[in-house]
């Protein structure tokens, strides 16, 4: 408080565009000199002043590769609405995911476009079966913006948010940058990690569940390894499907290590042997973070499937079917809490964040 002589009396006093109250008492005025709290004006410029300084480092280049990733965004989805892998809303959504990916980096692009490019050939094969053994089975799958969200948000938000606050994409930063601080460079490689791991999750679920289905034997569920189940049943597995899945991760981690930039110019007769290392390094750990997220996030969907997601049974059809009706009886789920495409969120999701929390040890083995 600062305090002046002055006349007994109350009021207010505007100073800084903010009503300070004061108070007059035994002729001395007592004027409440606190500094405002930031506004939300003030944040919203701190956000904007950030996402501006993204902006800045903008190079002819990353023009260039964002235009073409839309326009390659565009005819894959124009592609997949025509050969009806995917509906006209997942269309819509894959054009979206796809061009914010392929604007962050190629490899973010790469990884996601392998995704869905082999999820679209995965889901083709044995079509016949499949119509048999499960219910609504469509050839080429002819996913909807739910389903697409459902296997790319998380993922794309991740490449979205490591290019605003760390920067153009690049090889693993921790324990190698010389410009960006510790916990920054931490940050952009957590970032990394998640993303590999959320579409190696993504890929490893996708590819146990169109290839598993098709295995000789029955699955066994999850939680009750014992007790067999007819294919298609949520929380079912197999080795089929375990192999699927980890091979499918471990896809998605090796494609982001390849397409690391400058990673392939290092290993030809005139790339550097520092940078040569660096590249093999990235490609162990981006690959290995894939198998895991792959195989590991295929085993925790499954659990997920047999815990919170119900399974029907139609006894008429004598196949799993996609909700309870006169004919049907529940197989499988513990509690009816989530349908498939929330599953698949919360799998994802936790994937991608475990994968960020153990980024410190593994770039620390690696490194």
């Amino acid at each position: 408080f600062t305090s002046v002589p002055y006349i007994s009396t109350r009021c207010r006093l505007r100073s800084n565009h903010q009503w300070c109250p004061i108070v007059i008492s035994d002729d001395v005025l007592h004027i409440n000199t606190v500094s405002p709290s930031p506004s939300l004006s003030t944040t919203s410029l701190g956000a904007a002043s950030t996402i501006a300084s993204a902006l800045s480092t903008l190079s002819t280049t990353d023009i260039i590769r964002t235009t073409v990733g839309i326009l390659l965004a565009q005819k894959i989805s124009s592609s997949g609405y025509k050969k009806r892998s995917l509906h006209q809303s997942g269309a819509i959504s894959a054009f979206i995911v796809a061009s914010l990916s392929l604007a962050c980096s190629i490899r973010s692009g790469v990884t996601l476009l392998a995704f869905y490019w082999t999820s679209s050939k995965l889901t083709r094969i044995g079509t016949t079966t499949k119509e048999k053994l499960e219910e609504g089975v469509t050839e080429g799958g002819e996913r909807d913006a739910m389903q697409v969200f459902a296997c790319s948000a998380i993922g794309v938000f991740c490449a979205c948010l490591r290019r605003i606050l760390v920067g153009r994409d690049g090889a693993l930063l921790t324990g190698t940058s010389t410009t960006l601080s510790p916990a920054l460079a931490l940050l952009g490689d957590q970032l990394t990690f998640a993303y590999v791991a959320f579409f190696a999750c993504c890929a490893g679920d996708t590819w146990a569940s169109e290839l598993g289905v098709l295995s000789k034997s029955l699955p066994r569920l999850i939680i009750a390894p014992w007790r067999k189940v007819p294919p298609g049943t949520n929380g079912g597995v197999s080795g089929v499907g375990l192999a699927a899945s980890a091979a499918g991760g471990t896809l998605m981690g090796l494609l982001h290590g390849l397409f690391t930039p400058g990673g392939i110019a290092s290993v030809l007769p005139f790339g550097k042997t520092t940078t040569r290392g660096a590249f093999g390094r990235e490609i162990i750990a981006l690959t290995f973070v894939g198998f895991l997220g792959g195989l590991g996030g295929s085993l925790l969907d499954s659990f997920l499937g047999a815990t919170v997601q119900a399974t029907y049974y139609d006894n008429y059809k004598k196949k799993i079917a996609k909700r309870a009706g006169p004919n049907t009886e529940k197989i499988g789920g513990w509690w009816t809490l989530l349908s498939n495409e929330m599953v698949n969120v919360v799998s994802t999701a936790i994937s991608a964040l475990l994968a960020a929390l153990v980024a410190r040890p593994i770039l620390n083995w690696i490194v």
